[in-house]
């Protein structure tokens, strides 16, 4: 069985017919929630994932596979940092492909993955202190104690990129191009958006993060480190 998690209809759909033609099972999810709850009941050798989903990333994709000894490959746009794809081996993607990805080249890998066994992840990266709080990456919950709170995708990948420089300036070039996948060209008010509703998700969790984290004029944004680090 060939997983096929990808929101982008069309593509999975012609990815499904390929893998068809060669006589090879698929099961198809459009969305994280999909593929969580469909994972344990397929059981698949080797999923396929784009990075980008209509409800979250790869990486809760990744984390549901936790379990499953399968061959996992991920799909990510052709701007994608080398750090991301550093995070989707460390979570367990056996090949991560930058798009446009030629058809041959990926049934290739299907094919080889196929015949080859598959392979537990490693053992999942622990939880990064953020403004008080813990967060969760892969499961995007931010948590204090006994609350806890989902964050939204892009929500998460901005506290991950802070938390994970903790005292250091995360330069607005970086954010934008990690975050919202384009260049930084001056205007940050999408980012600063994005910064207030993280702020009011933490907030649900009794994480003060406004408190925590300092906008750099001109810079980008920092952490504060917490007291004794």
């Amino acid at each position: 069985m060939i997983l096929l998690v990808d929101s982008a209809e069309r593509e999975g759909s012609v990815l499904a017919e390929l893998c068809a033609g060669r006589g090879w099972v698929t099961g198809t999810c459009a969305t994280v929630a999909e593929a969580r709850r469909r994972i344990p009941r397929l059981r698949p050798r080797v999923a396929v994932i784009r990075r980008t989903l209509r409800d979250g990333l790869a990486e809760e994709v990744l984390g549901a596979l936790a379990d499953a000894r399968c061959r996992r490959l991920v799909l990510v746009p052709a701007g994608t940092s080398g750090a991301v794809e550093a995070r989707l081996v460390a979570l367990g993607a056996d090949c991560v492909l930058r798009e446009p990805v030629r058809i041959e080249v990926l049934l290739a890998y299907l094919e080889r993955f196929r015949r080859e066994p598959g392979t537990a992840p490693p053992p999942r990266p622990a939880r990064l202190a953020f403004a008080g709080g813990q967060l969760d990456p892969a499961d995007r919950t931010l948590r204090r104690g006994a609350r806890a709170t989902t964050l939204a995708p892009r929500q998460v990948q901005l506290a991950e990129l802070l938390a994970r420089s903790p005292g250091e300036v995360v330069a607005y070039e970086a954010l934008y191009a990690e975050i919202l996948g384009r260049p930084f060209r001056g205007d940050t008010g999408n980012l600063r958006v994005l910064l207030g509703k993280l702020c009011a998700a933490a907030a649900r969790a009794g994480v003060d993060a406004r408190a925590w984290i300092e906008v750099i004029p001109k810079s980008g944004y920092r952490l504060r480190r917490a007291a004794g680090r």
